[in-house]
């Protein structure tokens, strides 16, 4: 029985007979989003969110060399008990990301598998499984910043999440002296590989790619020249083809060709645009009379900005076909053509503010877009802002028909995708902004919430986004208002990352050595303080790794790799004022009744394991 008494039954499918292992992709499938729903449910407090189950599997025997599973699944749609609106999982784009990331993938997620071809060796705890990969700095004189942290002699770890926010270490890796300061990672959308990248302020960052595995241990299958200085930001672009890196003292963008199959690099650079067009940079490094780039007093502004600084690239999630640079050294937000097909970095469209326009320096240093509106979000380092824009979706798709039909691209130079429609502080307005720079920008997979770090005030700030759209007297759809500030336990909170359920959150505690770990309240955005904490020397970055099951078909992997959350549009005041806590309605149904469908669920995915061990026997 349902709490909206409203049913949504699939027809009964028949998949066709198994003859052998690789046709069992299907049942390890429905296996793994089984045991990974019971697993969601059974780690939360069944009074606060429960999740999508499959609630019924059988499986009919036709002969002693092939069996016919037929599937009846009725799933259910759940929410707060206080609440009318609809928590649903369902297939959207991906991050990243880093959403993680970044805009690229607008939501993140992925269910893991085996990568044994025993059937026996699917487990619940595998099945389940999400790695985190988080680097290190290795040698401060290296570098435009100066952490005051220790250096480490191994920059690379890989942790095992578990489901009650604890991190088990599994590998330590990277020599210090080889791995010199990687400092941001991507994790490829499909396969269980990821990048990082060397942050050398006088000679090319490298960009290291590995295969990581299920048990954390690391296999390097390739690394590239960045093609320039303090190497800061990765993105992969949709077709999964190239990779576009960012170099933050030279300012310059670089795109280099991968294996879609294997996601191995296929080559060196193979595009790179510079938006100082050859000119020497005016700024000394922080080892010959430069500035340090960690304070925030005028005197280092000035030094900052004499030159740009490319500090991320951004793609948009709509149609890939227009990269967002945030340029923290000219306080502006870059709008590229990126062309997808032959991987290059075109022309530049416009290049508008990343702020009020105050005449006070605001610093844009990454960017993020929502996953549902219209809208994307840039964390301003310097003024310790967040600026809201609106996107031209009109605009995106005329750019995306002009290069399908191979037109030139100069009759939309001057015109912005972007327009400014919200800013607003991370740091409480009577704190003084020189003592703090902000660090991550994230907007929460559910799309309701975005987290901002602040190094200096050494915390998270979490904004409230408004879901509907704005009427007289009422904020725009996609803004901002202010939960709370939430200290991170340590200093310099470089950054931070989502587990995959978005229901923990990982801080990176650069200068006190530190990372810690969070619980999310989803309903109120506010975090608590899980008790795990662990030493790592300057942590700097934290990737979430999925792993993903690569003895699936790649159709069947996008479906796990494409799985987020995705919350209907409703009223809702823009009021600051967040509920603390969920009423429990006592006539709904109670935990017990709750329990007992979890233990049912988990017996039936059992059957269908034993089943699928039989006909392996069989086969």
């Amino acid at each position: 029985q349902k709490r909206h008494d409203t049913h949504f039954d699939t027809p009964t499918t028949t998949l066709p007979p198994l003859h052998s292992h690789h046709d069992t992709n299907a049942i390890r499938q429905l296996i793994r989003i089984g045991v990974s729903a019971c697993n969601t449910i059974g780690h939360r407090n069944p009074h606060k969110k429960r999740y999508d189950y499959i609630n019924n599997i059988k499986a009919k025997p036709t002969s002693s060399s092939s069996t016919q599973i037929h599937l009846k699944t009725k799933i259910q749609r759940m929410a707060p008990y206080n609440d009318d609106r609809i928590l649903e999982h369902q297939v959207t784009s991906v991050l990243t990301s880093d959403a993680s990331i970044d805009g690229n993938s607008p939501a993140n997620g992925s269910f893991a598998g085996s990568q044994d071809t025993d059937v026996q060796a699917i487990d619940e705890e595998f099945v389940d499984q999400q790695l985190f990969f988080v680097t290190s700095y290795s040698d401060f004189d290296k570098l435009a910043h100066g952490p005051r942290g220790h250096t480490a002699k191994h920059t690379l770890r890989v942790y095992r999440f578990l489901a009650d926010g604890a991190l088990v270490l599994l590998h330590i890796a990277g020599e210090g002296s080889k791995v010199i300061n990687p400092a941001f990672s991507r994790f490829h959308p499909r396969l269980n590989v990821v990048y990082t990248c060397t942050e050398d302020i006088e000679e090319n960052g490298q960009i290291l790619a590995y295969e990581i595995h299920p048990d954390g241990s690391l296999t390097e299958i390739g690394h590239v020249d960045a093609g320039g200085t303090s190497t800061c930001y990765l993105t992969i672009d949709r077709e999964q083809r190239h990779l576009i890196a960012v170099n933050y003292w030279d300012s310059s963008l670089v795109v280099i060709p991968l294996s879609r199959e294997t996601g191995e690099f296929t080559g060196p650079i193979q595009n790179m645009y510079d938006p100082r067009h050859g000119k020497v940079m005016l700024a000394a490094a922080k080892n010959h009379g430069g500035v340090n780039h960690s304070m925030n007093d005028e005197s280092t502004i000035a030094q900052r900005q004499v030159d740009p600084h490319s500090h991320a690239l951004v793609l948009d999630p709509f149609e890939g076909c227009v990269a967002y640079v945030p340029d923290l050294g000219k306080d502006l937000v870059r709008e590229f053509w990126y062309n997808k097909t032959e991987g290059k970095i075109g022309c530049e469209f416009n290049a508008l503010p990343s702020g009020m326009s105050t005449g006070k320096p605001d610093g844009p240093r990454y960017l993020e877009f929502h996953p549902k509106f219209n809208v994307a979000y840039v964390v301003n380092e310097l003024s310790s802002t967040v600026a809201v824009f609106s996107i031209d979706r009109e605009l995106l798709s005329e750019i995306s028909r002009a290069t399908k039909l191979g037109l030139s691209m100069d009759k939309f130079k001057g015109r912005s995708t972007l327009k400014l429609i919200q800013s607003i502080k991370t740091v409480p307005s009577a704190f003084p902004t020189t003592m703090n720079t902000c660090g991550r920008i994230c907007v929460h997979q559910s799309g309701r919430h975005v987290i901002v770090s602040n190094r200096g005030h050494e915390s998270l700030t979490i904004f409230r986004v408004k879901q509907c759209c704005g009427s007289k007297g009422k904020a725009m759809r996609g803004t901002l208002a202010q939960v709370g500030f939430f200290h991170t336990r340590g200093e310099t909170p470089r950054h931070f990352q989502f587990d995959h359920s978005g229901q923990f959150l990982i801080v990176a505690n650069q200068d006190s050595d530190t990372i810690a770990v969070f619980s999310f309240c989803l309903t109120s955005g506010k975090i608590k303080y899980t008790g795990n904490e662990y030493h790592i020397p300057s942590p700097n970055f934290i990737c979430c790794c999925p792993m993903v099951d690569r003895y699936s078909d790649d159709d069947d992997n996008q479906a796990y790799e494409k799985v987020g959350y995705t919350v209907p549009a409703v009223e809702d005041n823009v009021s600051s004022t967040v509920p603390s806590s969920v009423v429990i309605d006592p006539t709904k149904k109670n935990s017990l009744d709750f329990q007992s469908e979890l233990e049912l669920a988990r017996k039936e995915i059992g059957e269908l394991k034993k089943q699928l061990s039989q006909l392996s026997r069989e086969t």
